[in-house]
């Protein structure tokens, strides 16, 4: 069972009991609660399961909403004793609550949780800029030498999967300023990689003939396929606990930073016309993660919390969603007949 402890602190006085604060349904899904004075705040805390954690949030966020509160949400390491669930259903059935056809609740990260995440994706740093001048240079030297190895290496040093992301989460709970970072960390992203390995194409020898190179030339419906399956494992780390350590089989399975480091050593080595299979590669990968994680954040109830955005969030979500799979059978399309689209180019 995972649960949540929340810490909500609000000026004194204003406080007017649980039963005022959330709805009946949320009493009932509260294992454990205190309220104690300290100072100038009233300090409510409530051990709850994950799935009603956000409810909970809301409804206090909602009943204190025009006050100067703060509100936490902490992860328990462990709880003594350890609170099992037949426990909690007897103990409802003492305190005469009657069992109802509950609303099964999607166990997620709360929507706080998850901002909390979105905000570290789309946050530049020197060290992020750091992680991908180095991966650039892996990925190079990995491509060159033909050492599967060494690229998976480039894969995991790279941030670029968490900026596409938060551009996704973005989108679900209308956050603007969140989109623009993320878009504009994206951008730098790509360029900053994309730059470097068309500098390293000038300097290693690289050839169309390299198998690692050639690899990412022969495309077909498979790549749409790991894209999209990268996509929904990427997202549901940043969804669902238990799962964060499958974040490092997303960065080997997308390959984001691969084909854009092959496509920039390609155009750095002169080789225009062939170097476009794989930056249809890349752009493909970057519409699959997008279309994805936009479609799992809409599946799993990702909302804003005030009420009035949430029919205009559904909205935008929508809209995207088409936007995005337009764009994925675009590529589909494109994949299909590259060699017809490439030659308009010779």
């Amino acid at each position: 069972m995972k649960l949540r402890l929340i810490e909500c602190y609000v000026p004194k006085g204003i406080f007017a009991g649980l039963e005022s604060s959330v709805s009946e349904k949320s009493l009932e899904q509260i294992i454990w609660s205190s309220v104690n004075e300290e100072r100038n705040q009233t300090v409510i805390k409530i051990l709850t399961t994950l799935s009603y954690a956000e409810v909970i949030t809301d409804e206090l966020s909602t009943a204190y909403g025009g006050s100067n509160y703060r509100m936490f949400t902490l992860s328990p390491t462990s709880v003594v004793p350890p609170i099992k669930e037949e426990e909690l259903e007897k103990e409802k059935e003492d305190a005469g609550i009657e069992k109802k056809e509950e609303e099964k609740l999607v166990e997620r990260f709360t929507r706080g949780e998850i901002l909390s995440k979105m905000q570290d994706f789309s946050t530049i740093s020197k060290e992020s800029v750091l992680m991908l001048i180095l991966s650039a240079i892996v990925a190079s030297i990995g491509l060159w030498k033909n050492d599967v190895a060494i690229i998976i290496a480039s894969m995991i040093i790279a941030p670029l999967l968490g900026p596409n992301i938060a551009l996704s989460f973005s989108v679900s709970v209308v956050d603007v300023e969140l989109a623009k970072k993320s878009l504009k960390n994206l951008i730098l992203g790509i360029s900053l990689v994309l730059v470097f390995s068309i500098f390293l194409g000038n300097i290693i020898p690289i050839s169309p003939e390299y198998p690692q190179i050639a690899s990412r030339m022969d495309l077909g419906f498979y790549n749409i396929i790991i894209a999209l399956s990268a996509g929904i494992i990427g997202t549901l780390s940043v969804l669902i606990c238990g799962i964060s350590s499958s974040v490092v089989g997303v960065m080997i399975a997308i390959a984001l930073i691969p084909p854009l480091v092959a496509f920039g050593l390609m155009v750095g080595s002169g080789y225009y016309i062939e170097s476009l299979p794989i930056g249809i590669l890349f752009i493909t990968n970057i519409v699959a993660v997008n279309f994805c994680s936009v479609l799992l954040f809409f599946v799993y109830g990702v909302t804003p919390y005030k009420w009035w955005e949430k029919e205009k969030a559904k909205k935008f979500t929508i809209v995207t969603l088409i936007f995005w799979l337009l764009a994925l059978l675009f590529m589909a399309i494109v994949i299909i007949y590259r060699e017809n689209i490439i030659n308009l180019f010779i």
